[in-house]
């Protein structure tokens, strides 16, 4: 099997958070978000749960949730419980969304997918949020579990066949025994062959505190498998632009 590239791979499939994950992204955000009728992107939304989420905790807030998958975003749509003025949902690459600036950014598990140059991404999303802004970030920080099992994904990734799906699902199932049910399973088979295109490290950190985002806060992320990447979610404010 020819590898494909991380975004066609997650392109044609659904992603589904965890409840007690999206929970957590919610109490997260709902602490460090400015008050009132903000503006609000999910970047990688998948099917809309913390979107969901964040609609009953942040009732003045219009919220747009993005993602690269046209599968998630029918099962976000369908599945929207709002006013499709205040929520919505798109089809989109970050990259090329010209829809800012927000109060709020919030990626859960997501920017360290995102293909291609980290400093466009920086300035993106520097141009995206207002002075005062929040960015609410889970992604894989640097350890060297994660610099090992990095490697070990690239491995995959260069034998990817049918056998070897058959065999992450099946480790899957007998890890996740009772935690998770089957659809949930076969969506995470592909992550196993998408190393990080970047991790939250002393280099991004300083990245984004150079485009005017400064880092206020950390946050432990639970890890629900061996075969996770360890993350933890970082909160960056925005500075006002020096006159």
């Amino acid at each position: 099997m020819t590898p494909s590239s991380p975004a066609a791979e997650l392109a044609r499939q659904t992603c589904t958070a965890p409840a007690e994950r999206s929970d957590r992204m919610r109490d997260i955000v709902v602490a460090e978000a400015p008050r009132g009728a903000i503006r609000v992107l999910d970047l990688g939304c998948g099917t809309g749960s913390l979107v969901e989420r964040l609609a009953d905790a942040l009732p003045d807030a219009s919220i747009l949730g993005i993602d690269l998958s046209f599968a998630n975003i029918d099962a976000a749509r369908r599945g929207a419980r709002r006013d499709a003025e205040r929520v919505r949902f798109e089809v989109a690459d970050y990259l090329a969304l010209d829809a800012g600036p927000f109060d709020v950014i919030v990626s859960d598990g997501v920017l360290h997918l995102i293909a291609g140059d980290t400093a466009a991404l920086v300035a993106k999303l520097a141009r995206d949020l207002g002075s005062g802004g929040v960015f609410v970030c889970d992604m894989p920080y640097a350890c060297a579990y994660n610099t090992a099992f990095a490697l070990v994904r690239r491995v995959l990734r260069t034998i990817r066949g049918a056998w070897l799906d058959r065999v992450v699902l099946a480790i899957g199932r007998w890890l996740h025994a009772g935690e998770m049910d089957e659809s949930g399973l076969r969506e995470r088979v592909g992550y196993m062959y998408m190393p990080p295109a970047r991790v939250m490290d002393v280099e991004f950190v300083r990245a984004l505190a150079a485009a005017g985002l400064r880092r206020k806060a950390e946050y432990p992320a639970k890890s629900t498998s061996p075969s996770q990447l360890r993350h933890r979610v970082t909160v960056f404010v925005r500075e006002a632009a020096r006159r």
